[in-house]
């Protein structure tokens, strides 16, 4: 009987986190980019937008990847804002949406 039990918490634990939703993950060229300083001022303007999960920029591929909470979804506009208002030129953006969405090219 307690193994029964065991068995059924176990169960209810790990069930949710198979459902839980994947994040929108977003990739965009950014020219303009330089130095470090570049890198933290383009960071710290994309963890300002709602939504954001992690924003890490790349200097030497001139690429910055967004992680969204799961269940939001990315304003691609506010991104190419974000990237304008820190000094930068965005470039095109690719979005990967969670597992049996529609994903796309801007």
């Amino acid at each position: 009987m307690i193994r029964v039990l065991a068995l059924l918490t176990a169960l209810l634990l790990f069930v949710p986190l198979s459902w839980a939703e994947e994040p929108q993950v977003v990739e965009i060229e950014v020219t303009g980019m330089t130095c470090p300083f570049c890198v933290y001022g383009t960071e710290k303007k994309l963890h300002q937008l709602p939504g954001v999960e992690e924003a890490e920029v790349s200097l030497k591929s001139k690429t910055v990847r967004i992680v969204m909470a799961p269940g939001e979804t990315a304003d691609l506009e506010a991104i190419r804002t974000a990237i304008t208002d820190a000094g930068f030129t965005p470039g095109e953006i690719t979005s990967d949406v969670a597992a049996g969405a529609p994903t796309g090219t801007q």
